[in-house]
């Protein structure tokens, strides 16, 4: 997501439409690629190898091919647009989600610039910006091409916004830049989104240890998944976001953070089933299944004093009564930065065992399990 917690939010509301369809943009899995919709890999065990990926932003094809070259014969490939060195020894991260899939493999000195540095959570990834050694570049829709063509990176992790002004990358390639669009917060399955780790892992040099990863955070979060389907007889009604300018977004049934509730032993009232797209409900509506829930999910970050002068209709719901609202705001920076959309993109199974604790306490296997990234709104 995106990529700062703000972007993030942005894009999961105007690219939902996009999640999990067939057609353009949504390419076959691979025998490599288990979970991710939208990319493959080609060659994995070749000297080259080749990686394809969704770029539905930059105004040429669906999609595109990247071919990855051994640094010692890279200079026959210099010139193709789309051949890109490996090892990468320079990069630039337009999200922070890149910075937690290469801080994930040890590999956050290769990271030497990040869109908006003060929102970066992780602590080795800002002392690198402390240190001058992570440069801000700038916004998606300002960057600083100057600065970015300074650091001579080896490539620039970038990302697309459906509806939005995504020229930066078409301008970053007219300058000679490798750039490569990831689109991770496409991805509807948790799993598959944590998967992009063997893109990383492939363009860094490591990808056993992105397999590692990869197969530990999978088996933990299909584990928790059945486990929690066997414990439970009933959903848990989930009433989930709060206005987005003005506009209430329930997402589908299939979206992101529905799967991850459903998979939580929850149900999202009003969301659409079959769909992944969000629906707008309008605040009567949403004050019904307000009525009915358990638990409020994601409200934003306030005290439930703010929330209730924010929407007084909703002061003597049962999810505040009953002081049932969470935040997946837990781990944030003093910009507004938040982890749950950096770091959780390769933790899944963490993220679901904090739903499953919100969702269903009785399933806690111990008195000290905790919330990593939500807490409860006092």
């Amino acid at each position: 997501m995106k990529r700062h917690v703000a972007i993030a939010v942005a894009a999961a509301i105007l690219l939902a439409g996009c999640n999990g369809q067939k057609g353009k943009g949504n390419l076959h899995e691979s025998g490599t690629v288990e979970y991710a919709k939208y990319f493959t890999i080609e060659d994995a065990d070749s000297t080259i190898k080749k990686i394809t990926v969704a770029d539905m932003w930059s105004g040429g094809e669906s999609y595109q091919t990247y071919t990855l070259v051994p640094r010692e014969i890279y200079g026959s490939f210099i010139n193709d647009p789309y051949a890109l060195p490996c090892p990468v020894e320079r990069a630039v991260c337009m999200s922070t989600s890149h910075v937690a899939y290469l801080n994930a493999l040890g590999k956050s000195e290769t990271i030497k610039g990040v869109s908006g540095t003060r929102f970066i959570y992780d602590s080795t990834a800002r002392a690198l910006v402390m240190e001058d050694k992570i440069k801000d570049v700038g916004t998606e829709s300002l960057p600083n091409y100057e600065l970015i063509m300074s650091l001579n990176p080896d490539i620039v992790f970038a990302y697309g916004i459906s509806g939005a002004d995504n020229t930066y990358i078409s301008k970053l390639r007219e300058l000679g830049i490798k750039v490569m669009a990831i689109g991770d917060y496409l991805e509807n399955h948790p799993v598959g989104r944590m998967e992009y780790i063997k893109i990383f892992g492939l363009l860094t040099g490591e990808t056993r240890k992105a397999d590692s990863i990869y197969t530990y955070a999978r088996d933990a979060y299909i584990s928790l998944k059945n486990s929690i389907a066997e414990k439970t007889t009933e959903k848990t009604k989930v009433l989930i976001n709060s206005p987005y300018n003005g506009l209430w977004y329930i997402p589908g049934a299939e979206n992101y953070m529905s799967r991850l509730v459903e998979d939580a032993g929850g149900t999202i009232l009003g969301s659409r089933k079959g769909e992944t797209k969000s629906s707008i409900a309008g605040i009567e509506t949403v004050y019904r299944y307000a009525l009915n829930a358990d638990v409020w999910l994601n409200p934003g970050d306030m005290s439930l004093e703010t929330l209730k002068k924010a929407n007084p209709l909703f002061a003597g719901i049962p999810s505040i009564s009953d002081r049932q609202v969470y935040n997946n705001s837990k781990r944030r920076t003093p910009a507004g930065g938040s982890d749950f959309w950096e770091r959780g993109a390769v933790e899944p199974h963490v993220i679901l065992k904090d739903l499953s604790i919100i969702l269903h306490p009785e399933l806690r296997t111990t008195d000290t399990d905790t919330l990593k990234y939500h807490y409860r709104l006092e």
